[in-house]
């Protein structure tokens, strides 16, 4: 009877190669893992980042239209009756929760009311009167909402966790703004009312990300009241800022 021979050849892997196959392979993978985890990162916080950005200068576009049209009056021409000035309050507004939609705004936020004469408003729908009376303020959800004329808000964007604005005066009358007011003066005085004397309005918004993890450490940030903040989580923040003329209340 032959004995039988081992192919040198058709030999398997000692234990030690073994071991060491694993241990490149578990390398190589643990390697892979954190490149991708890495780039998955980098993809949210760049798409988070971008969302901000968009998200902020709808707001602002928005917002500047809106508040540049404040007191637009369309003149008439018909000379049988005609009309040379807006009817309305062209703007007006409250710093902090004080008397309007309490039970919507979230605490803290300020709330901007403008109005012209146009055909819709700021949700697109057609105005009875021919004036268009738009709200602005910040819902309990963190979204910047608009309303019309007393009526139900709608969305304009969320994740807003400030909406601050103020209010440049001009005191003398020379049409250069003199001061800025979060909460101008309301008299039935013409000399002591304020809110006849704005020529500018400065809007601020905070606007941060949905998701957590897009800043790699709770951000440190300066808020619009220009205090230093310390973010609470790690969701990326951004702060704009913009500052409108009333076009209507001249130069």
């Amino acid at each position: 009877m032959k004995s039988a021979h081992l192919n040198s050849s058709e030999a398997g892997l000692s234990l030690v190669e073994l071991m060491v196959a694993l241990s490149i392979g578990l390398l190589l993978t643990v390697s892979v893992g954190t490149i991708l985890s890495g780039s998955l990162q980098i993809f949210r916080a760049q798409t988070e980042s971008a969302r901000i950005q968009e998200s902020g200068r709808f707001l602002m576009d928005i917002l500047g239209r809106q508040i540049t049209q404040a007191g637009y009056a369309a003149i008439s021409t018909d000379y049988s009756d005609p009309k040379l000035a807006f009817a309305g309050t062209p703007i007006s507004g409250e710093h902090g929760l004080v008397a309007i939609r309490t039970d919507e705004r979230k605490v803290g936020s300020d709330y901007l009311a403008v109005s012209f004469d146009a055909s819709i408003d700021c949700q697109g729908n057609a105005v009875a009167d021919g004036i268009a009376r738009n709200e602005f303020y910040l819902n309990g959800n963190e979204e910047l909402v608009c309303a019309s004329g007393g009526g139900t808000s709608e969305v304009m964007a969320d994740g807003v966790e400030s909406f601050l604005v103020h209010y440049g005066i001009d005191a003398d009358g020379d049409y250069s703004v003199d001061r800025y007011k979060a909460q101008p003066v309301s008299s039935s005085d013409p000399a002591l009312d304020e809110w006849s004397k704005i020529r500018t309005v400065r809007v601020c918004v905070v606007v941060r990300a949905i998701s957590q993890g897009t800043s790699p450490t709770a951000q440190r940030y300066e808020d619009c009241s220009g205090v230093t903040q310390t973010a609470p989580d790690t969701r990326l923040r951004r702060i704009l800022s913009a500052t409108f003329q009333l076009r209507n209340r001249g130069i």
